[in-house]
């Protein structure tokens, strides 16, 4: 059974202001410290294919997955393969520039595996609400950001 999630949202900042939030992955805790325990790099140059990090969840089990960058565009796209803890995972998060200068966070995700199973119908609604807490948490941080740098969209 494989569980696929399709999340997104409408951030007030450019591309720049999202890789600036996400960047540094030892930050990551900070966005859902009930659900992400730590995150680290293990080998590779950071955001480069091959590269490797450990994440390490409490929700909606407690797991560890140990995701390869397939291909990161700095700003604009991270794409990444992991598995762990009898979890595999894939996930892509695509930050799109929208013609009125906001930008779309968006992500692509599937899980599956024997731990996801034993949740039965409820782990879908769990991760679903994860990456939403997520995202919006990333989402203010970048909107943060863009207000520290003055930033403002293009008028339209």
């Amino acid at each position: 059974m494989a569980i696929t999630l399709d999340y997104s949202t409408i951030a007030n900042c450019h591309p720049d202001h999202i890789w600036l939030a996400i960047q540094d992955i030892r930050r990551w805790p900070q966005f859902d410290p009930d659900a992400i325990e730590s995150v680290r790099w293990i080998s590779g140059e950071p955001w480069t294919k091959g590269a490797r990090f450990e994440i390490k969840l409490r929700k909606p089990i407690s797991y560890t997955l140990t995701p390869e960058i397939m291909e990161a565009e700095e700003p604009i796209l991270i794409h990444w393969k992991g598995k762990g803890s009898g979890v595999t995972g894939e996930q892509w998060f695509i930050f799109k520039l929208l013609p009125d200068g906001k930008t779309e966070l968006r992500t692509l995700q599937e899980y599956s595996g024997a731990p996801l199973i034993l949740l039965g119908s409820r782990a879908k609604s769990v991760l679903e609400q994860g990456v939403r807490h997520v995202l919006d948490r990333i989402k203010h941080e970048a909107e943060s950001n863009a207000r520290l740098a003055n930033w403002a969209p293009p008028c339209v």
